[in-house]
């Protein structure tokens, strides 16, 4: 099914706050009337989390200010990995884009007509694999209305189509670790994304995340993102399950005083802003050189390991 305006998907678990936030902050966008929202929310993994789900749940099936609304209440407790996958998936059956949504994400009042633009606009651009309202850079002003391309994919807050989807490579195996390892420096684009990949391989616990970062760079796809950022992270606060502190790599702007989007975009050249992003995230992300020279040494450790002793298939991990 194609419509102009894609359908979000929003996954929720047991942070009230934080979701009533996130619905609050997606309804300030004028495109929210004419946006059709299925929120799936987890069942309790632990006793003591039954409350908490509860009033979520008793939360979302109130709400109000959009196409439609649809719930898928789990009956058991899917777990972050299952749930994404298993979510964007059944969106993606019925439609052919999504924008994705998790509980601690706080969008600015123009994401919604910026992501719809782009998912519309690039949906014929096989290049393009993902949209994103998050930026790797610290805004300023005159990154207003200033985007670019990128490798790097970010979960807060983006958009992809049914056919770059389907690209996901659920299984990793061998031949992909050497893929990585060879392509080490293109695929971390200024982060440890070789390393963490590394990591999560041997210990047999990879992310959905890591191996959708994978497989769009593995596929030559690339993201588009604001040079400011139109999201929040407001789950670094002790609440979350991946990010339970907050750490100094997390920043919140003002996001709703940005000038106003307009289109088309204004991107910046490729290999501008690859410059700019590997400069930003070097400066933001500063290791002293022994803890480099560690990291650096247990890539090669863990990748040599890994091709001689480790599993020839790993798949994404679903409790």
């Amino acid at each position: 099914m194609s419509e102009e305006y894609a359908p979000i998907a929003l996954f929720v678990y047991k942070r009230l706050d934080h979701t009533r936030t996130v619905i609050e902050a997606l309804k300030s966008n004028p495109e929210s009337v004419s946006s059709v929202i299925y929120i799936f929310s987890d069942a309790p993994a632990l006793e003591r989390d039954n409350e908490d789900v509860k009033a979520v749940r008793d939360y979302i099936s109130s709400i109000s200010g959009f196409k439609d609304v649809f719930i898928i209440e789990r009956d058991c407790n899917y777990g972050i990995e299952k749930s994404e996958l298993d979510g964007i998936s059944f969106v993606l059956d019925k439609y052919d884009k999504v924008i994705v949504i998790e509980d601690d994400i706080q969008v600015c009042n123009q994401f919604l007509r910026y992501m719809n633009y782009c998912l519309n606009e690039y949906q014929n651009n096989r290049n393009v694999f993902t949209i994103t309202g998050y930026s790797f850079f610290k805004s300023c002003p005159e990154y207003d209305n200033v985007f670019g391309y990128t490798r790097s994919f970010s979960a807060w807050g983006w958009g992809t189509w049914t056919d770059r989807w389907s690209k996901l490579k659920r299984n990793l195996t061998k031949k992909d670790v050497k893929y990585v390892a060879l392509h080490n420096n293109s695929i971390d684009n200024g982060q440890d994304f070789s390393y963490l990949f590394m990591h999560q391989y041997k210990n047999n616990t990879i992310t959905w995340d890591v191996a959708w970062y994978y497989s769009c760079f593995y596929n030559r796809g690339l993201t588009i993102f604001p040079y400011n950022s139109m999201v929040n992270n407001i789950g670094m606060d002790g609440s979350g399950v991946h990010y339970n502190d907050n750490t100094k790599e997390n920043r919140l702007e003002p996001i709703n005083v940005r000038a106003d989007f307009y289109s088309p975009l204004k991107l910046d050249d490729w290999n501008v802003t690859l410059r700019k992003v590997i400069k930003e995230k070097k400066k933001s992300n500063k290791k002293p050189l022994l803890k480099k020279i560690k990291m650096t040494a247990r890539l090669w450790v863990n990748t040599i390991e890994i091709l001689f002793l480790g599993k020839e298939i790993v798949g994404i991990k679903i409790c």
